[in-house]
């Protein structure tokens, strides 16, 4: 089953509601129906859940309406940022004293040297101005290795649904089932590419971002089509290095270390709003919370992470199901909207799931948080594994000794990637998610079928994958990218986003073919909740 009409995208599931009374209850697990908030549609899930079994405990999603906001409005302003190098001005010569025949005057010598010396110190200064913070050079290629930012550009080329224009291909063309490039990068050098659930932004080699898709909250960042990749407005003179989207923002990291932000956050009930006293912002702004630089930074559904280069992290956004870190009291659950330090040090990665959170220290620790219905932080049993909720990291000893590099997850299940190229999953299963072959695992005692394979809780290695050097997770399907340059898909495939063109879903790791990708190499990948994006050369 695929979507019917763009109008479909307006209809939607969001996270659950956290109750809180006399305590932290019990949280009531949501059955969500695709990864976009606001516009995603509740017909893609309730395809999956005729077709396979579904948590008993499940609580049905609500639905939420987004207000299209088609206005049309100016494109991306071109840069006009002019480097002006000021030049000091000469000392005036000092008054010739008498002097021997024999010794003449160096004043004037002596004044040009100064003026020449000032102005290469001002020329130096500026340069280094311009340049990248040099902790952020080291450190991005020192902690981030495998998420450093490519050099090599390739073509953007865009697989699944597309009904609200995440395809970036126009209104004409709302799916794909096969990689297909995107028209309007072409000769455009993009290096980097990210999804939000319904939207898609890609990084160019200049440091400029491009958008297209879901823009009823602002998350382009821009105005105009959505459904045409165009530049993104308000980011003059500065150079982006690493973008992350949510399903309603967008999150940009600069070479000097400071992060701007757009669009907003939702709650279970609609918009819950982007900053105090504002609640949707519709081009980039500073996130000024930070006292330090930050080297990177992860979102989910409707909340962020940033990672310091101290090794502190920060978290902010919607914090009912723990993804934040802390406790966040519902009708104090603004205060989620600031930036706040968790008790963690000398971390080297961050990750994010729809609504769960993991940290890697420096030692090889991994610590997790957030939503565990489906048991996707990985937990060991005396560790909180049965528990809905974990509002506070907790180490996930199952990975103590994999040597953990890239961390993150999907709507219900999470994906490691170890030091050796291999490749950990846990969480939900029943589309595969995790995909792992259910031949090798227990079924679930509660499974009203002995093969169903509701949820993984160990990490467990991926038996067909290796020398994986990378990977997106989508909201219930994954894309992992080889050291070879090659792409593997696996999971919920019914939006047709496994690049396969077939609208099922698909057990183990697939490789990606097709006529647009064949005999090219593949630099980066990235997942939405209907779509899918790779890189390639």
């Amino acid at each position: 089953m695929r979507l019917i009409g763009s109008t479909l995208c307006k209809l939607g599931t969001h996270k659950t509601e956290e109750e809180l009374a006399n305590g932290v209850k019990k949280l009531k697990v949501q059955e969500a129906g695709g990864a976009a908030a606001g516009r995603r549609t509740s017909a893609r899930r309730a395809s999956a859940a005729s077709a396979k079994p579904v948590e008993k405990e499940s609580t049905p999603a609500g639905t939420k309406k987004a207000v299209a906001k088609k206005a049309v409005a100016k494109k991306a302003v071109a840069k006009k940022a002019v480097a002006k190098e000021a030049t000091p001005a000469k000392k005036a010569a000092p008054a010739k004293k008498p002097a021997p025949a024999k010794k003449p005057a160096p004043a004037k010598e002596v004044a040009a040297k100064e003026a020449a010396a000032k102005e290469a110190a001002a020329k130096e200064a500026a340069a280094k101005k311009a340049e990248p913070l040099p902790f952020l050079k080291a450190r991005t290629a020192a902690v981030h290795g495998l998420r450093q930012r490519a050099e090599q550009s390739g073509a953007v080329l865009v697989f699944g649904n597309g009904d609200c224009g995440q395809l970036g291909l126009g209104e004409d063309m709302i799916e794909r089932k096969k990689p297909f490039p995107v028209g309007a990068l072409a000769g455009v050098a993009v290096v980097d590419v990210a999804c939000g659930g319904l939207h898609t932004v890609a990084l160019t080699d200049a440091g400029a971002l491009w958008s297209w898709g879901c823009n009823d909250q602002q998350a382009l960042g821009r105005g105009g089509d959505e459904f045409a990749a165009a530049p993104v407005e308000g980011l003059d003179g500065v150079r982006i290095v690493r973008v992350a989207c949510s399903d309603s923002a967008t999150f940009a990291l600069t070479d000097a270390g400071r992060v701007y932000a757009w669009g907003t956050f939702r709650s279970a009930e609609g918009i819950m709003g982007f900053a105090a006293g504002v609640d949707v912002q519709p081009r980039p702004a500073l996130v000024a919370a930070f006292r330090e630089p930050i080297v990177d930074v992860c979102a989910g559904v409707d909340h962020a992470l940033a990672l310091s280069a101290s090794g502190r992290v920060y978290a902010w956004g919607y914090g009912q199901q723990g993804q934040l870190g802390r406790l966040v009291i519902e009708r104090r659950r603004l205060h989620g909207l600031t930036p706040e330090r968790l008790r963690l040090h000398d971390v080297r990665a961050i990750g994010c799931g729809s609504y769960h959170s993991f940290a890697v220290t420096g030692a090889g620790a991994v610590f997790a948080w957030g939503l565990n219905n489906f048991r996707q932080l990985g937990l060991a049993d005396g560790d909180g594994a049965a528990e809905e909720v974990v509002h506070d990291p907790t180490p996930v000893r199952a990975l103590a000794a994999a040597a953990v590099v890239r961390i993150g997850g999907g709507e219900h299940h999470s994906l490691a990637l170890a030091a050796d190229g291999r490749v950990f999953a846990f969480g939900r299963s029943d589309s595969h998610q995790t995909g792992l072959p259910y031949a090798t695992l227990p079924a679930d005692a509660d499974a009203e079928e002995p093969s169903f394979k509701k949820a993984i809780s160990a990490p467990t290695p991926i038996p067909t994958l290796a020398a994986v050097a990378d990977f997106a997770c989508g909201s219930n399907h994954n894309i992992a990218l080889t050291a070879d340059g090659r792409a593997f898909a696996w999971g919920y495939g019914e939006m047709l986003q496994l690049g396969n063109a077939e609208e099922e879903d698909v057990a183990e790791p697939l490789l990606l073919e097709g006529q647009k990708i064949d005999g090219k190499r593949v630099l980066k990948v990235a997942a939405g909740g209907q779509h899918s994006v790779v890189l390639a050369a």
